[in-house]
């Protein structure tokens, strides 16, 4: 099932790389063709432009050959020279046509076919010559060039220019090639190819992300997301965002806390084979010396209340366990309003006699009540239990203990402090003493399983409330910091 997911994970990669890729190269190619297609148009209109501007120019330089020339063949030889000699009638082919469309000059009168005109040119000229026009143009377009003309009637004359340029489409392509469609293409190879590798880079830690995820699915939870993507930094940021850099250490975080809790659980599980074992095998060896009569009957009484606490040992185990799992869940009919200032001191005062065997001083600082607070009482005074008589286990003969109380209106909730004077606990396990069957200090023979503190959290948490420890600043040792809830607001009145 897992490789089948990689590979539906792997596929869709595939398809949307595929996807963007294709999708690019439309795009890039209907730009390219829209660009190709503009820079002809282009290069046509200027053409063009630069015909008119020539016919206009001709023809009224032509006019004043004619008007100025004191005979015919003055006005003859003044045009030849001018279309011979002309700058401007260098740039194309002129024709000075009469009404009749024949040609009477032209700029290229050393090529026999210059005088003769096509019937596309003919048509131009007799469509000015039977309108009321004084210019009109014309274009013709093949594969490789365009035919640009430009035609305008000769003032004081019954004459007409006709101007004739020509755009090479093949000269127009070879320069978009080598300007524009080489260039595009090459950095449209250069993107894709960035694209997939930053692609690569981007799913990289997506995919080991997945693959610790993965890992610990199946039960292995020595994975860890490397450092590289833990480590938010400037060297990395460009391929590895924040948000993924949090997910990998959330993982890698989670994945700790799963491995720490199996080798625990391990630890747990050897722990209560052993402490179910030894009763039990106490007790099959007392029945059975009473059956087969080594223990005489007036001592079977003696043996059976040795049988009946090391069952009490086991019920006790069993019902530490069982009641673990169960504690999160608050019943509703249960949750009353107490001040849990008066509770501190019931408590305090039933402990006093194990305060008084370590010498142990408890100081209260509860403030001016009452502090009012909601839930569960039992479970909830269960808690500060939990947590003074942890505090007098640890605190050594002759120390100190403070119980504090603060108040915090807004977020309706009352914040409780229990501090000691005792070694406290390293840094890296301020987190872990609230997991399930783990003991600070394996080593040591402790009494219980290492559910205590566990079992608060969950009381804790089935109230929507939270603990957390760190160092005392006044006493040096832990303080363990949680909240009761203030009562809801409706009932505040009652």
């Amino acid at each position: 099932m897992s490789e089948r997911r990689k590979n539906i994970s792997t596929s869709f990669t595939v398809f949307l790389n595929t996807f963007l890729i294709i999708s690019t190269v439309i795009i890039f190619a209907v730009l390219l063709f829209l660009s190709l297609r503009n820079m002809i148009d282009t290069k046509i209109d200027d053409t063009m432009g630069e015909a008119a501007d020539i016919c206009t120019y001709v023809s009224a330089d032509i006019g004043d050959y004619i008007a100025h020339s004191e005979s015919a063949d003055d006005a003859i030889d003044g045009i030849n020279r001018y279309l011979s000699s002309s700058v401007l009638t260098s740039k194309g082919q002129i024709w000075i046509i009469d009404g009749d469309t024949d040609v009477l000059f032209t700029n290229r009168n050393s090529d026999p076919e210059s005088f003769a005109l096509d019937d596309s040119a003919v048509d131009l000229v007799i469509s000015l010559r039977d309108s009321d026009n004084t210019f009109d143009t014309s274009k013709m377009r093949t594969s490789s060039f365009a035919i640009c003309r430009s035609i305008s009637r000769i003032e004081g004359t019954s004459l007409f220019c006709l101007v004739e340029l020509t755009a090479s489409l093949s000269e127009v392509r070879s320069e978009y090639a080598n300007t524009i469609l080489l260039p595009a293409l090459v950095s449209m190879l250069v993107a894709i190819v960035v694209f997939i590798g930053f692609t690569g880079l981007m799913m990289r830690p997506v995919k080991e992300i997945s693959r610790a995820i993965s890992g610990a699915s199946e039960g292995d939870y020595s994975a860890r997301v490397s450092d590289k993507i833990t480590n938010y930094s400037d060297l990395n940021s460009f391929a590895v965002s924040s948000e993924l850099s949090l997910m990998g250490r959330t993982v890698n975080n989670m994945l700790d806390t799963l491995e720490n809790q199996e080798k625990d659980r391990e630890v747990f599980i050897s722990s209560v084979a052993h402490d179910i074992r030894t009763p039990l095998t106490s007790i099959n060896g007392f029945i059975t010396a009473m059956i087969d009569g080594t223990i005489p009957k007036d001592r079977q009484e003696q043996y059976l209340v040795k049988i009946k606490n090391e069952v009490d040992r086991i019920r006790k185990l069993i019902v530490s366990m069982t009641e673990a799992s169960s504690l999160s869940h608050v019943d509703p009919s249960m949750m009353e309003k107490f001040d849990v200032a008066d509770v501190i001191c019931d408590i305090t005062e039933n402990l006093e006699p194990q305060l008084k065997e370590k010498k142990i001083t408890a100081v209260k600082d509860l403030g001016s009540g009452p502090h009012m607070c909601y839930g569960e009482a039992q479970q909830l005074c269960r808690v500060i239990v939990n947590i003074v008589t942890n505090a007098i286990k640890f605190t050594p003969e002759g120390g100190k203990i403070k119980i504090s109380l603060e108040p915090d209106n807004k977020a309706r909730k009352v914040m409780i402090r229990v501090e000691d004077s005792g070694p406290g606990v390293e840094p890296e396990k301020r987190n872990r003493v609230f997991e399930s069957f783990y003991k600070a200090d394996p080593s040591r023979k402790q009494e219980g399983f290492g559910l205590g503190l566990y079992i608060c959290k969950q009381i804790l948490a089935g109230h929507g409330q939270t603990i957390s420890l760190d160092e005392s600043p006044e006493l040096g040792g832990a303080r363990f910091n949680f909240t009761f809830p203030y009562p809801p607001e409706d009932t505040d009145d009652e």
